[in-house]
């Protein structure tokens, strides 16, 4: 019995360093939680790491970030510094399918952008933009498109 229980402490140190977690998901939602009235550099920076990428124009600024497979757009004014777009991208390798019962958990005007995360997960992509937040979640045959406004649910959409 004690060599059993050696061997299986033994196994479980050896696989537990193994386990990979991705922390994209969870920034992204560190992301999205984010206003345009609190967002600053330093808070992004600290949420996501430095931008892959700068680009700089005469009104903004866009910050592009490759996070594994998702890619991030982080736009600012260059005149009051704040943070005026917000988008990401995810590539999926597999679709799951769609569950039928998901359109009846969320209702318009009440359900607000946490619960919808909560409910959904982590959407395929997302875009926040002053007081209106997009959101597209790709299942095999399907795409729900979220829409709000003041991170309210206004409107989705199956198609």
């Amino acid at each position: 019995m004690k060599k059993f229980a050696f061997l299986l402490l033994a196994l479980v140190c050896y696989l537990q360093p193994c386990h990979a977690t991705d922390h994209t998901g969870n920034n992204l939602l560190s992301m999205i939680g984010l206003t345009p009235e609190t967002a600053t550099r330093s808070t992004v920076t600290a949420l996501i790491g430095e931008p892959h990428r700068i680009e700089v124009n005469k009104k903004r600024t866009s910050w592009f970030y490759k996070l594994g497979n998702t890619e991030v757009v982080i736009s600012w004014s260059k005149k009051t510094e704040a943070l005026l777009r917000f988008s990401f991208k995810t590539i999926l390798d597999a679709k799951t399918a769609f569950d039928n019962s998901l359109p009846y958990q969320l209702k318009s005007g009440t359900t607000n952008l946490a619960q919808a995360l909560k409910l959904l997960g982590t959407p395929q992509d997302a875009t926040i933009k002053g007081k209106t937040q997009e959101m597209h979640y790709a299942y095999q045959e399907k795409v729900l498109r979220l829409f709000f406004r003041d991170r309210v649910l206004v409107d989705y959409c199956l198609y």
